[in-house]
């Protein structure tokens, strides 16, 4: 139905008119997840959060320019 394409779309449209250049995104390690952040044009994180990373090791830091 592509509700998360709509949920993801909206959620950067928001961040822009808020000011955002970016969303950092830390996700799921799930084959299908990535897939789907690929599919929106996340690549990996530049700069990670660190705090993220010490509490969820095993997820994937994105980032997606708005």
């Amino acid at each position: 139905r592509g509700i998360g394409r709509q949920l993801f779309q909206a959620a950067s449209e928001w961040a822009g008119r808020k000011g955002a250049g970016k969303l950092y995104i830390s996700s799921h390690s799930a084959v299908e997840t990535q897939a789907f952040y690929q599919a929106m044009g996340c690549v990996e994180a530049r700069e990670y959060n660190q705090e993220h990373v010490e509490k969820e090791p095993y997820d994937c830091q994105l980032e997606y320019t708005i």
